[in-house]
């Protein structure tokens, strides 16, 4: 059984700090499908078979897995002892400070993903970051600014990680299928462009493709469209930029290139439940 240290928040966040395993059917308690799942070994060893290909990872490692990956749990060490973190895709996008998808890990999408190895200081510095998301996470639902604490640690996590991997392992071979590969590009234009370009049809233009296939194929790798990820950019640009007051919201439509303000005003409510105008009154109270 999983103890009473898994919490969650918005049921789209699972957090285990130094949870003790005994048995893999605990661990595959914690392994969520339709979940990306970041898994840091404290102590012991697990062996696995993660889309029909078998590895392992021991103490200091850890791994991302990806949401609908096939996950057989070979072996573990008696006791496992292991901090996880497991996440929606909804919930990156509700919670992370700039981008929808978080695009520089590539390991949120890759089939085969690589385990990292840490170094002492590394490991040292992502365990205080799960003790610190974990603690916000316990913390009590009367704590005025409780999702303001989680969606930053949450953050710090994710970024450490982020940065670890670019720093030090971008010369591990990442296996990417074409079709990761090409949402990987979808994700490099959108980045630059979200701001300017609202439609598919640019996108696919850019990558040399139909407008179809993108969307078919950002699907199948995601379980989201490329016009999904496209609104939920442009989402996010619109709150950045209405947290700065000296920008009227007319200057706001110019900029992101709306068609008109009852389109920028319906877009975002749509996404939202509130008005651009609502949006900031509630930011400044």
């Amino acid at each position: 059984m999983v103890s009473k240290k898994a919490k969650y928040f918005n049921e789209g966040l699972q957090v285990t700090f130094f949870e003790v395993i005994y048995f893999k059917s605990a661990l595959r308690q914690l392994l969520i499908f339709e979940r990306i799942s970041i898994l840091l070994v404290n102590d012991g060893f697990i062996s696995f078979e993660i889309n029909h290909r078998k590895m392992s990872i021991s103490r200091n490692d850890i791994l991302v897995i990806p949401k609908r990956t096939i996950v057989e749990i070979l072996t573990i060490s008696n006791p496992l002892k292991i901090c996880q973190l497991s996440f929606t895709s909804e919930f990156t996008f509700e919670n992370s400070l700039k981008k929808p998808y978080i695009g520089y890990f590539e390991f949120f999408i890759t089939k085969y993903p690589p385990a990292l190895a840490l170094k002492n200081k590394e490991f040292l510095r992502v365990i205080e970051l799960f003790k610190l998301l974990d603690s916000k996470a316990k913390s009590s639902n009367k704590n005025l600014f409780k999702r303001e604490g989680l969606l930053f640690s949450f953050n710090l996590l994710l970024y450490e990680l982020a940065g670890i991997y670019n720093k030090y392992y971008h010369h591990i071979p990442v296996m990417h299928t074409g079709k990761e590969k090409l949402v990987l590009q979808f994700f490099s234009v959108l980045e630059i462009n979200c701001r300017s370009q609202h439609h598919v049809q640019f996108y696919a233009d850019a990558l040399f493709i139909t407008p179809g296939h993108l969307t078919k194929t950002v699907k199948v790798v995601t379980t989201k469209t490329a016009k999904q990820f496209i609104e939920e950019a442009l989402i996010l640009e619109i709150k950045i930029v209405l947290q700065n007051n000296e920008l009227t919201i007319a200057r706001i439509i110019e900029e992101l290139q709306f068609p008109s303000a009852s389109f920028f005003s319906s877009f975002f409510k749509k996404h939202t439940g509130l008005s651009p105008t609502e949006y900031r009154l509630r930011l400044n109270l």
